[in-house]
């Protein structure tokens, strides 16, 4: 069976479809063709997860979509750190033909759908899978995982400590190997990137120290977007600062947006912040 869904991702129709998909997905092998500033985006869900993030891709996190508008072109090399199931990845890499992703995704379970996903949408030779976890050290690290269901998140490389400052029992680990940033250039096995986009639920500050080099390079990227969750901003802020970069904007998910207008303080609302190489 297969779905298309056309509209405005915000509308009650959208609203409404959503609920029934959910339901019909525990009972049918469903196909979603979803249509985007006339681009197609094709998906296969097997989780109520997956369900959600494909039908709201367009309206969770608008501010991300507009970043990856203003800043991908024709041969761009983006970093996304984090994943999860593609779909920035894919929306990034039918911006042009010759955008090159590189989608870091450590979770197994996540990766398999991506690879999927890549195949889906014909992406082959545009985006390029690594299952492997970043860090500020090399070596082997308990790879905890928080849900083994496909498109998950809060998995923590190290630790079993989430965001918002809670432990959490893993469902499972596995002793995975992690390098840096840095140490991966140096392979020559990668580009360096023009774009980074980092959201990793809590780990982005060891991801980002591994990665002084390229930041300070004289070829540094030119715009970086990281999820900064509670408690994380000015260790993230500072450390970009002796690298070169400023805040150059924020933004939040719907829920986030919400808060914020309900004057939450900024600090504990996870949110999007991108930053650009100082002037």
């Amino acid at each position: 069976m297969r779905i298309s869904i056309f509209g405005n991702p915000d509308s009650f129709f959208w609203k409404k479809s959503l609920k029934i998909i959910i339901k019909l997905n525990s009972l049918l092998n469903l196909a979603i063709n979803q249509r985007f500033n006339q681009i197609v985006y094709r998906f296969k869900p097997k989780t109520r997860m997956e369900v959600f993030r494909y039908t709201t891709f367009f309206s969770k996190e608008k501010g991300t979509l507009k970043w990856l508008d203003e800043n991908i072109v024709p041969s761009s090399i983006m970093y996304d750190i984090g994943a999860n199931v593609g779909l920035y990845s894919i929306y990034a890499a039918k911006k042009h033909g010759d955008v090159k992703v590189y989608a870091f995704e450590p979770h197994k379970v996540n990766f398999a759908t991506l690879l999927e996903n890549i195949s889906l949408n014909d992406l082959e030779g545009s985006i390029f899978p690594l299952s492997f976890a970043l860090n500020d050290a090399v070596g082997f690290f308990d790879l905890n995982y928080n849900s083994m269901e496909s498109g998950a998140s809060m998995t923590q490389l190290g630790h079993t400590k989430l965001p918002h400052d809670r432990d959490f029992k893993p469902k499972m680990s596995e002793l995975v190997y992690s390098l840096s940033v840095d140490e991966l250039i140096a392979t020559g096995k990668v580009q360096q990137p023009t774009l980074i986009k980092i959201d990793v639920d809590g780990n982005e500050i060891s991801i980002l120290k591994g990665m002084r080099g390229l930041l300070t390079s004289s070829l540094p990227p030119k715009s970086i977007q990281i999820e900064i969750n509670p408690g994380e901003r000015n260790d993230v802020v500072n450390f970009l600062s002796t690298c070169g970069y400023v805040l150059d904007h924020k933004h939040f998910t719907k829920s986030g947006q919400v808060a914020f207008e309900n004057n939450k303080p900024l600090d504990e609302i996870p949110h999007n912040a991108v930053f650009v190489k100082a002037e």
